[in-house]
């Protein structure tokens, strides 16, 4: 029975891992199209080959993360790549809360003034 839970699982996983890409692949087509630019131009722009471009736009082919990036690039959303993995916050623990701050020892044996 456990299989049959993970089996089920493991079949939404990749049912929604599809629908996230499909709707990539459909908004970069749309903005492709926005721009009135065939495949083989948007290739040519992000520096890769117009059958790596055809392949990922239809879903038959996987790219490099690089090539992703230049394919973004060219529609100018690289900037937008950090929403996508935010940054980690720190987390204040218990002692951080409790503990007061560490102040800077002064000197014991100040200098005399020139």
């Amino acid at each position: 029975m456990g299989d049959m839970k993970t089996a089920a699982k493991d079949t939404l996983a990749s049912v929604g891992e599809r629908v996230v890409v499909r709707t990539l692949l459909a908004r970069l087509r749309a903005h492709r199209l926005r721009r009135n630019w065939t495949q083989a131009e948007l290739a040519r722009r992000a520096g890769i080959s117009v059958q790596s471009y055809q392949n990922f736009e239809t879903g038959y082919g996987n790219i490099t993360l690089a090539n992703l990036i230049r394919i973004l690039g060219v529609f100018g959303f690289t900037d937008r790549l950090s929403l996508l993995v935010p940054e980690i916050e720190e987390e204040r623990t218990l002692r951080d809360v409790i503990q007061p701050a560490r102040q800077r020892a002064r000197a014991k044996n100040p200098r005399p003034a020139k």
